[in-house]
């Protein structure tokens, strides 16, 4: 019965994931990426900004008081430095590649670099250099341009060196097309988005830091395109910090393979998508976020995720509230997830919940009115390992259905506070060593060590050796606990109290 559940799991899974992903997100997004992502010293040809004029050794840009158009493609090393100036790239159908070769620009009324018509455009970060383009707090006009750094095409980054982008206006860094960050160290400051790709914007590696106020720290958000308006992060290291949006957002997928996030929303989300969040692997670190991720439907099947929200954890919801089943879903197959939820519910779906696999583990909220773990449909556990504590409300932690084919067990206990609790097995080995951080009422336990058997339950103790995350200790010793409770396993799931 196991078996066939999980073949039915995958293959749920991986219908899910492909119905969300028509343009194959998570396959290689372009063959011609690496020939794009080349430079030739051979082939380059220079513009020089200075305080007071624009020189140039191209014919292929037009220069106009102080502003530089180059209106071919070709490679284009920019340097230099100039007040109120600004780089325009008018090449239709044209694959223009521009190096950043310590270039300083700022512009009191309009974008300081501007692509307004071009194939495609790769902005190479020169190893060693350190390039800054500012915007003013007011443009002289409406619409595009209304960003940093503004392309209506695809826009891509690559190299070693330094981008420091301060977007007063609106946005730091935007695209009406795709948005590719191959490499770079990029510093971000904005009012509105950080880094906006509307059709779809990828990290595949490099150091960004991003500080915004009102908007996302990364977005894309083409809502009328199918297949756009999605955000794949495959590596890198990235410091995500929004005061009112959210650390990610988008209209569509939002998909994690790899690298190291840190993303903290003051008040908003950490990791929001309208469709679909997909995390396979990775390091993700919410920090001190009202919430931690929200999506109709949410799917961890690798890496590790930390939360540590005000409000709830993971969020499966169309956002209509209420109790009705709305359709949405939470899937568990593989990875670790650490849940730390101070006022909240730690997974709440306003859908059904599903696990197969990982290592979950949910520090319940200290808000009576919420619980640990709850659902509005079905909760389905078929293997993985599950310790979930909750406050002294109705539900504390709502536990599986017996759907379920793996063995859980909920505790509750009006002395169990932050004590230590421990649970054995008949031989004595400890099944689950487990310390709330907040006062808990109820603990719910799933794991694939819960056989049909007779167990003991520890409070208070020591635990030497091992590791301990998010109150969850293993692989050390358990010793000096009082004994406050015998029970039996007989069904898949056992409620006790003490």
């Amino acid at each position: 019965m196991k078996l066939k559940f999980s073949y039915f799991l995958l293959a749920f899974t991986a219908f899910l994931l492909s119905s969300c992903d028509p343009e194959n997100v998570l396959k290689p997004i372009e063959k011609d990426t690496k020939l794009l992502f080349e430079w030739d010293d051979a082939k380059t040809q220079t513009i020089t900004f200075s305080t007071a004029s624009i020189s140039s050794s191209s014919a292929k840009v037009i220069i106009t008081g102080s502003a530089a158009t180059i209106t071919d493609g070709g490679y284009y090393s920019v340097s230099g430095q100039m007040n109120n100036g600004q780089l325009i790239v008018d090449a239709k159908d044209q694959v223009v590649k521009i190096q950043f070769n310590g270039i300083t620009m700022n512009n009191d009324t309009t974008s300081p670099l501007f692509i307004r018509d071009a194939k495609k455009t790769i902005i190479f970060l020169k190893t060693g250099t350190t390039n800054t383009f500012t915007d003013g707090a007011a443009y002289t006009h409406v619409g595009d341009p209304n960003a940093a750094i503004f392309s209506k095409d695809y826009l891509g980054f690559t190299g070693e060196g330094n981008l420091v982008v301060n977007g007063n206006y609106n946005d730091a860094i935007s695209s009406d097309d795709m948005l590719y960050i191959d490499n770079g160290n990029f510093s971000v400051k904005s009012i509105d988005d950080g880094i906006r790709g509307k059709d779809s914007l990828i990290v595949n590696n490099g150091n960004i830091n991003v500080i915004c106020s009102t908007g996302h720290a990364l977005k894309s958000d083409n809502v009328l395109k199918p297949g756009k308006g999605y955000l794949k992060i495959a590596g890198g290291t990235l410091s995500l910090t929004s005061s009112d949006g959210d650390g990610i957002h988008t209209s569509k997928r939002l998909i994690i393979d790899g690298g190291n996030i840190t993303a903290r929303s003051l008040n908003s989300q950490a990791l929001r998508s309208d469709s679909l969040v997909h995390i396979s692997g990775g390091t993700s670190m919410v920090n001190a976020s009202k919430k931690g991720i929200e999506s109709p439907f949410i799917t961890i099947s690798g890496g590790t995720t930390t939360i540590n929200s005000v409000k709830a954890g993971v969020n499966a919801t169309y956002g209509l509230g209420g109790t009705t089943n709305d359709g949405s879903m939470l899937i568990l197959s593989n990875g670790n997830l650490y849940i730390n939820s101070d006022d909240g519910t730690g997974i709440d779906s306003s859908g059904d919940i599903i696990m197969s696999g990982g290592t979950v583990v949910v520090q319940g909220p200290s808000d009576k009115d919420k619980e640990g773990i709850n659902y509005n449909g079905k909760f389905t556990i078929s293997g993985g390992f599950l310790i979930a504590s909750g406050p002294q409300s109705v539900l504390s932690v709502k536990a599986p259905g017996t759907e379920s084919s793996q063995n859980s067990v909920r505790l509750t206990s009006s002395t169990m506070a932050t004590n230590l609790i421990n649970i054995q097995d008949a031989s004595g080995k400890s099944i689950v060593t487990f310390k709330p951080i907040r006062s808990a009422y109820g603990l719910l336990l799933s794991s694939p060590e819960l056989k049909t058997g007779d167990y003991k339950v520890f409070k208070g103790g020591t635990y030497e050796g091992g590791t301990t995350v998010n109150g969850y200790s293993k692989d050390g010793t358990y010793s000096n606990g009082t004994l406050v409770k015998t029970f039996t396993v007989t069904d898949k799931l056992t409620t006790i109290s003490f």
